[in-house]
């Protein structure tokens, strides 16, 4: 990140209980494909501290530093299968699916002679 010349360290969010971490947010004023939106690149939540509000909290966080640097929109990428939840709690802020992508695997394995 120290090299990265687009990083800007109050983009950086903390979530914290007491002297621990419950979660972190970090998020980004600039996205190539989009002048007006901002990336959000992470948003993570311990464990003990899930479905407790602490995601949809930074989440918010993220969207009110994005506004204030003028940006009228936030992008974020997510595995669609994740078991944490992640696509309702996007949802229930009131993001969108704008892509869906599809990635296939096959396992190979050497040839029988």
């Amino acid at each position: 990140m120290d090299t990265d010349p687009n990083f800007d360290p109050s983009m950086a969010f903390v979530a914290v209980d007491g002297d621990e971490i419950a979660g972190t947010a970090l998020c980004n004023p600039i996205w190539v494909e989009d002048p007006d939106a901002g990336w959000i690149h992470s948003l993570g939540v311990r464990r003990p501290w899930r479905r407790r509000g602490v995601a949809l909290a930074l989440l918010h966080r993220c969207f009110v530093a994005l506004y204030d640097r003028g940006k009228r929109r936030a992008k974020l990428g997510v595995d669609a299968q994740s078991l944490t939840g992640a696509t309702r709690l996007y949802e229930k802020a009131g993001m969108h699916v704008e892509r869906q992508f599809g990635f296939y695997e096959k396992e190979l394995r050497p040839a029988r002679i």
